[in-house]
């Protein structure tokens, strides 16, 4: 079950990391703007936001309002547990969007953290 969220989140790094592709051939952006979240923060911030979309699609809503809804109340949770507004979060994913090999460090770093997660031993219940 935790294979599903590995190769899930492995897709959609490589499809990000295609899509980085094209605004980085068209103009790539060389400053870094302020208040850039660091690579090794962001590939937390990013786990989170992996898990999270995750635990939305297996909570099986019919509704993709209700799915965003429900996305968007987890996301400003991992935000707020890291100390990040959104603002900043969107300005320092264009710039490692625009930047491919930073974003595939990045993002190597997701897939490690998630194959870690899933690897780890489950805690045993409690007998009663």
């Amino acid at each position: 079950m935790r294979w599903h969220l590995i190769k899930q989140t492995s897709w959609m790094a490589l499809f990000m990391l295609g899509m980085g592709l094209i605004p980085s051939c068209q103009s790539e952006q060389n400053t870094k703007p302020d208040n850039l979240i660091p690579g090794d923060r962001m590939a937390d911030i990013l786990t989170e936001v992996h898990k999270a979309e995750t635990r939305v699609s297996r909570l099986g809503l019919r509704s993709v309002d209700s799915s965003n809804i429900a996305y968007k109340h987890m996301e400003k949770q991992i935000f707020k547990r890291f100390k990040v507004d959104t603002a900043a979060y969107a300005r320092s994913y264009g710039y490692y969007s625009s930047h491919p090999r930073e974003m595939e460090v990045i993002y190597k770093q997701v897939v490690e953290k998630l194959k870690k997660e899933s690897e780890a031993p489950k805690p045993k219940p409690a007998k009663s």
